[in-house]
């Protein structure tokens, strides 16, 4: 009978004992997982940042030569109206 008792009180130490063990490392595991995917998610936005900007810069050229095609085409209107003077 003592030696059934000491069995069961050794299986049921392992047991809890392994899964203290096991638990923390599987909050480990879990915590780097959460920590690759944010750092995949971080990386993810940057690249969109850098293309935003860069498509950014090429509308602002676009912007800039519509503007100045704009403004040669009111001087050009404007001299078009005085030879019709």
């Amino acid at each position: 009978m003592n030696e059934n008792l000491i069995i069961i009180v050794s299986n049921i130490l392992t047991g809890v004992a392994t899964w203290f063990v096991s638990r923390k490392k599987q909050q480990a595991e879990t915590d780097n997982s959460i920590l690759r995917n944010m750092e995949l998610v971080v990386n993810s936005y940057k690249n969109l940042i850098e293309d935003l900007k860069v498509e950014i810069q090429g509308l602002n050229i676009k912007i800039q030569e519509l503007e100045r095609k704009i403004e040669s085409l009111y001087e050009e209107n404007k001299k078009l109206k005085t030879k019709v003077k």
